[in-house]
């Protein structure tokens, strides 16, 4: 009698490689020890990319940033694809662990960080629990005029290399004038100036964060000097070469603009009051798209959507972001504004903080309720990655 011949169960590399690419960090970070193969396997830039693009699309989450008090403001919740809210590390410890940080950016993976009173910054994983204390960059020279700055910080698959860019203004007499541009490149951990080009035409009336969209960072809050308008700086990680972006102009007839991402697509939500009336407001999408013709590249602005109206209110006006097509904001006087009608409450208690998701297809409304004070509007789109900064390892925390 023949012995039947036992076949081992097998799939092939690909397979293997296939699934665990749909894995959340910590199990890949589980899965180290299985095998020397899959250990090697997750360093890989194929991999540690697919996983990447993979995540992204597939497990966003929302981060934003508590703020319970000022003595400890590092603390991070995010809120997954089921719309719940997590809990989350703390942010790094460094030597000045009392120095208030906020978040620049958020970009394949990794989120940047200012700290407020020293003016540092450091690039945190905190999925894989790394960060990296970004160097200081001392050869600054300013005239005795006050300085102010612009920055931004995002990720370029182009050239695979995060980047910080910080603009410094030096306000003269007359007009702001753009005196120094400092690029941060974590592929070198060095910091290098670059010319800001031909630009001397424009000049900043604010100043902040850039969104970081694409390869591409973006400012809004430029106006020409010598001509009536408004346009937005861009900054292109991998060349390393500022643009100007025309800004459609009735999308400017308030000043609360904020840039976002709408179905793969840079966008702008604004607030504008109804005309003829004196508390009457809505909040507007446009969206842009690029063009190539053959005058040359050109950009093209859409106002996609346009918001029932609603009386003014601070926590109303600065819608921060777009997540999975909502618009997310925070908001205590909600009910007083839009009623119950349409309303989905989770988790609602009297004293919770409240955040409120407006779906831009079915104009529903979704309240959940978070018991941690937030720091609004720091809220950031999130997906976790395997990319290591290499520099500082964070012990896994208590909670």
């Amino acid at each position: 009698m023949k012995k039947e011949m036992v076949i081992e169960p097998y799939l092939p590399p690909e397979i293997i490689t296939n699934i665990l690419k749909r894995l959340p960090v910590k199990s890949l970070i589980r899965f180290q020890c299985v095998c020397k193969d899959w250990k090697n396997l997750f360093k890989t830039q194929s991999f540690i990319s697919e996983h990447s693009r993979h995540s992204t699309y597939q497990n966003p989450y929302l981060i934003f940033q508590c703020n319970g008090c000022e003595c400890n403001p590092r603390h991070l919740c995010l809120m997954n694809r089921y719309m719940q809210i997590l809990e989350y590390p703390t942010l790094p410890f460094t030597d000045s662990s009392m120095d208030p940080c906020r978040i620049v950016g958020s970009s394949n993976g990794l989120i940047c960080l200012e700290f407020m009173r020293s003016k540092s910054y450091m690039l945190w994983n905190p999925a894989i629990r790394e960060a990296f204390q970004v160097p200081e960059f001392k050869s600054l020279k300013f005239p005795r005029f006050r300085v102010s700055s612009f920055i931004g910080f995002g990720f370029s698959p182009i050239v695979n290399d995060y980047k910080i860019v910080k603009v410094f203004i030096c306000c003269g007499w007359r007009d702001d004038l753009v005196y120094q541009v400092t690029v941060f490149s974590l592929s070198t951990r060095s910091w290098k100036e670059v010319k800001l080009g031909k630009l001397e035409g424009i000049k900043p009336f604010t100043t902040g964060y850039g969104f970081a969209f694409d390869g591409v960072i973006f400012w809004f809050g430029f106006a020409y000097v010598e001509k009536n308008g408004i346009c937005m700086l861009s900054f292109d990680i991998a060349t390393e070469v500022f643009t100007l972006i025309p800004f459609p102009r009735p999308a400017v007839l308030e000043d609360d603009n904020r840039l976002t991402a709408y179905e793969h697509k840079l966008a702008v939500l604004n607030n504008n009051r109804i005309e003829n009336t004196i508390d009457s407001w809505v909040f507007n999408l446009w969206v842009m798209e690029k063009c190539i013709d053959a005058s040359g590249e050109r950009w093209n602005w859409t106002k996609i959507y346009t918001s029932n109206p609603y009386l003014y209110c601070a926590c109303l006006l600065s819608p921060p972001s777009i997540w999975k097509n909502e618009i997310f904001w925070e908001s205590d006087a909600f009910r007083s504004y839009f009623g119950e009608a349409n309303v989905t409450v989770n988790n609602d208690e009297e004293d919770d903080e409240k955040l409120v998701l407006c779906h831009l297809h079915t104009n529903e409304f979704k309240m959940l309720a978070t018991t941690e004070p937030l720091l609004m509007p720091e809220v950031w789109n999130y997906a976790e990655s395997l990319v290591s900064v290499c520099n500082i390892h964070i012990g896994a925390s208590s909670s």
